[in-house]
């Protein structure tokens, strides 16, 4: 048996904290290191010697997803801890070259959002606005990448689940010793995580379906043993499956309510106008997590054949299909 830690890190983002858990067996193990900032780096230093450790003592860094608040300071932390880092091999692109794969997605996104009727000066607000937040994370490289159902033995034996949806290259770790599972952004208490559209591994021309890729990862996740969820933000979750089956149903629920916003006849709707009218106060922050959302339950009805499209001029607009 061993024990479960979390030091809360603070992270510049909406989200908030980011949980950076500690598997302190004979090898010092952090799970999601937190982003590349002072503040951060500080919180962690501090909370490795509030228990007894130094940053020295970290012998593997584990990344659940490549989002900059969990990654962000994995290369500092590494360096000079001279720990390894795992990640999921369909991480380790965006970890090794993570503005590089920035700028691939805003020249895919690019079209793509237009393609949804999306104007051009929304478009170039939302693939700019992200920039600045490329300051918080530093490119990694792995030093070794797991697969789904490989087993990592750091000390403690954990089990390696690839959950992709939320992110590419999403892996939970279970714990069976302790009756855990690190579900990273997979699954979270309070939230539920948004499938970003991105583009697949090794591909810059073609973009992930995220939101039924998310789902069948949720199922998938559903069927492991283990019922106490540690997830990257809040607070741990006492039924993992619970909680699953709560964000599995919130994303049908979500699905119908859209499906009764599209017109069932000629000229039909944008992804768009879909999004303005179910977020009207979306900031332009939030105006790629809002497109993804609605393409998301899109690919959902088009997967149950629900959906017609048409496209004039480049625009793409759906109906209810008869």
């Amino acid at each position: 048996m061993t024990s479960i830690d979390r030091i809360r890190l603070p992270t510049p983002f909406g989200v908030g904290d980011v949980n950076c858990y500690l598997l302190p067996t004979a090898e010092l193990t952090v799970i999601d290191p937190g982003p590349e900032t002072a503040d951060a780096r500080e919180a962690l230093r501090s909370g490795l010697n509030e228990r007894g450790y130094s940053v020295e003592d970290v012998a593997n860094v584990l990344i659940t997803h490549p989002h900059m608040d969990h990654f962000g300071g994995a290369r500092r932390l590494a360096d000079e801890a001279d720990a390894r880092v795992i990640a999921h091999g369909d991480a380790v692109e965006r970890l090794v070259a993570p503005t590089g794969q920035f700028e691939d997605e805003q020249a895919f996104f690019h079209g793509f959002l237009r393609s949804m009727g999306m104007p051009e000066d929304t478009v170039e607000t939302l693939l700019t606005l992200p920039e600045s937040y490329t300051d918080f994370q530093s490119p990694v490289t792995p030093d070794r990448t797991v697969a789904d159902g490989e087993r990592l033995d750091l000390g403690v034996v954990l089990d390696c689940v690839h959950t992709p949806g939320h992110a590419v290259g999403s892996v939970c770790y279970r714990l069976r010793s302790e009756n855990a599972v690190f579900t990273g952004d997979h699954v979270l208490p309070d939230i539920t995580p948004n499938p970003t559209l991105t583009t697949l591994p090794g591909r810059s021309d073609e973009r992930t379906r995220s939101l039924p890729t998310y789902l069948a990862s949720l199922e998938k996740l559903r069927t492991v043993d283990e019922t106490v969820g540690y997830g990257g933000h809040g607070d741990r979750l006492r039924s993992l499956q619970k909680r699953i089956d709560e964000t599995i149903a919130h994303h049908h629920e979500r699905k119908e309510h859209i499906a009764g916003m599209i017109p069932d006849s000629e000229p039909g709707t944008t992804a768009y106008r879909l999004m303005n009218e179910l977020f009207p106060e979306l900031p332009a922050t939030e105006g790629f997590v809002g497109i993804s959302e609605i393409v998301g339950h899109l690919d959902l009805l088009d997967d149950e054949g629900r959906l017609d499209w048409h496209e004039t001029d480049g625009v793409r607009k759906c109906v209810l299909a008869g």
